[in-house]
């Protein structure tokens, strides 16, 4: 059954009013009305919650998430996590069955208000596979610190409000706090597009802008590395290497079984993927890769920088 934003909103309110152990809730955009809303619903139960929010840099100014949502948590005890890809809208109940839609912890997404959007979402109940993915994603999320949050507001105050600001990002000193070791994908983090198409899918092509942070292939050069999850999987998995160095065939091999999709891609369509995230590393001359070709086959090896 579909529920629109408004009947979401009633089911969503019967189940915290029922809830008995945890609540998990992925939210792309979180305002502080709506969070407030929903602590009102679990009613001052001793639950388990886990929230996690975008919070990019860009959510926050354009006020499309509210910094104080982090605070509320606090003063509940619950846990509040960040990923700056999360798009997700997911409200799972006692790790037994979830809302699973496009509806946002907000007033417009949850029909809080007259001028709300129209969404439309399902209930169902979840396998263990599914719990699994919930868990592996929750883990590779950055749990908020009070020293982190501090830094955030610091550089949210400094920055100009404006209702639209392209291209903006917190800064290296935040950056590098939210990034941590990279041991899983999903095939929306690699690239569909090669760089020498010259008429690439028109959805295709928009998907990789996004993984590149840019609206146009022309702004290239503003590529951070380090922004896009993929090279950095594959950053981590060289680490690993004494060699610091993989060929081909066994990148393929870790990518696959790297992969969260279920079921997963064919091996060729694997293989596939991979070269486009080779190719572009090429055309876009990340300068902590190497190529070289060893006995027919194609290897790659991480370069340290000093």
């Amino acid at each position: 059954m579909l529920f629109d934003e408004q009947e979401l909103q009633k089911e969503l309110s019967i189940s915290l009013s029922e809830c008995k152990n945890s609540v998990v809730i992925f939210s792309a955009f979180i305002k502080k009305a709506a969070f407030q809303w929903f602590i009102d619903q679990v009613n001052e139960k001793k639950i388990e919650v886990v929230v996690v929010a975008r919070w990019t840099l860009l959510d926050l100014l354009s006020g499309i998430s509210d910094l104080e949502v982090y605070e509320l948590c606090q003063s509940q005890g619950w846990t509040f996590k960040i990923d700056q890809r999360n798009h997700s809208k997911l409200y799972l109940i006692d790790s037994s069955f979830a809302f699973v839609g496009s509806s946002n912890l907000t007033g417009a997404g949850l029909g809080l208000h007259s001028k709300s959007n129209f969404e439309l979402s399902m209930k169902g109940n979840l396998s263990e596979i599914d719990l699994t993915k919930v868990n592996k994603y929750l883990d590779s999320c950055i749990t908020m610190t009070d020293e982190l949050y501090a830094e955030m507001v610091a550089i949210y105050n400094n920055s100009e409000k404006v209702k639209i600001v392209r291209n903006v990002i917190w800064p290296e000193s935040i950056t590098s706090l939210l990034e941590q070791e990279v041991d899983h994908l999903w095939v929306d983090d690699l690239f569909f597009t090669k760089p020498e198409e010259s008429n690439p899918n028109k959805e295709h092509l928009q998907h990789d802008l996004e993984l590149f942070g840019i609206s146009k292939l022309q702004d290239k050069d503003h590529i951070n590395s380090d922004q896009i999850r993929a090279v950095r999987w594959l950053k981590c998995q060289l680490l690993k290497e004494d060699s610091k160095s993989l060929r081909f065939g066994a990148v393929s091999k870790l990518l696959h079984d790297s992969l969260l999709n279920d079921p997963k891609p064919y091996r060729k369509d694997v293989k596939e993927l991979q070269s486009n995230l080779f190719k572009w590393i090429k055309h876009l001359k990340f300068d902590e890769f190497d190529f070289e070709t060893k006995n027919y086959s194609e290897a790659i090896s991480l370069r340290l920088l000093k």
